[in-house]
């Protein structure tokens, strides 16, 4: 029953990320500097490294939706030169089809996908474009996509990444025999033969061992942007506002509760004996603190470990 409120409260915990990421300024520079201003003040508002992909990638029957994307160059306001065009990690180009092609095979489907550099430097597609086919969109298989490629009315279908036909490792430089499969349109029933095959997983992370890595990724930034709060907090002498910091647990709210109180009154004696300790010190406020002058630092990290305690995923 807590793990409900546990997942609620992790959700705001991403949603105040999201916020600081500042999507509006990010829409404001791409409305004034087009595209790839846009995507840059994305990458510097996400405080990310930027991994070049290079630039825009080619898929057969398909090409940029919009032209700036697709150019080699561009004129650099800022060198007064012409420059490649490049996109990095994080970047997404719209990709339209041909006419005559679409993303699923059908003749009504969609003929646009979007392609996102990744952090890796390479592009990932979101889609493909098929030459529209009599036996309309090809069919769903779980854990496999169409490749795009269709030969004699055949619809060529990939296992995905961890997943083969027959559960073994997929050797790479091997023609994929146990990735790749393919599918026929039959004409006198308009529809594409049965798939009686199936993609195995043959390499996967245990439910479990995602949740430690979750968690201790998850852990390391809570408590780094509780510390930060709560330091901010101390060094303007203010209590933190931390009335609502155990709404979202269940059964954990007692202990939750406690550490509240633990942390109000350690910032009270804290602020008490900085007072005095400058008081006694008699310095100017330019001037160097001393690395002695009582701080909030070892009560907040162990305020905000303890509170990750109660807050993170439980093991599976």
């Amino acid at each position: 029953s807590s793990r409900m409120p546990r997942r609620r409260a992790l959700a705001t915990m991403k949603q105040i990320a999201c916020v600081a990421l500042a999507a509006c300024a990010v829409l404001a520079d791409a409305s004034h500097g087009g595209l790839r201003a846009g995507r840059a003040a994305l990458r510097a508002a996400a405080g990310a490294a930027p991994t070049s992909c290079g630039g825009a990638p080619g898929y057969p029957h398909a090409k940029p939706k919009n032209f700036e994307d697709a150019r080699k160059t561009f004129f650099n306001a800022t060198s007064k030169q012409e420059e490649p065009v490049t996109f990095q990690s994080g970047d997404k180009i719209d990709f339209k089809c041909e006419a005559g092609y679409t993303v699923d095979g059908s003749k009504d489907g969609d003929t646009s996908y979007v392609v996102e550099c990744s952090e890796h430097g390479y592009y990932k597609p979101a889609g493909v474009c098929m030459e529209a086919s009599k036996c309309g969109a090809v069919p769903a298989i779980p854990h496999a996509s169409p490749t795009g490629k269709v030969v004699n009315g055949k619809a060529e279908f990939a296992c995905a990444q961890g997943y083969s036909l027959d559960g073994q490792k997929v050797v790479a430089g091997g023609f994929g025999k146990n990735r790749f499969f393919t599918l026929k349109c039959q004409a006198f029933s308009g529809s594409y033969e049965e798939f009686d095959g199936e993609c195995k997983p043959y390499a996967f992370m245990p439910a479990s061992e995602t949740v430690r890595i979750y968690n201790q990724v998850s852990e390391a930034l809570f408590i780094a942007s509780c510390k930060g709060t709560l330091k901010v907090a101390f060094s303007k002498g203010e209590t933190p506002a931390l009335a609502n910091v155990c709404s979202s647990f269940e059964e954990s709210s007692a202990a939750c509760q406690g550490l509240v109180t633990q942390i109000k009154a350690d910032f009270s004696a804290k602020m008490e004996a900085r007072k005095s300790f400058d008081e006694k010190a008699d310095k100017e406020w330019h001037e160097e603190k001393d690395p002695d002058r009582p701080g909030i630092g070892d009560e907040a990290q162990t305020f905000c470990t303890e509170l990750w305690k109660l807050l993170e995923m439980p093991d599976l």
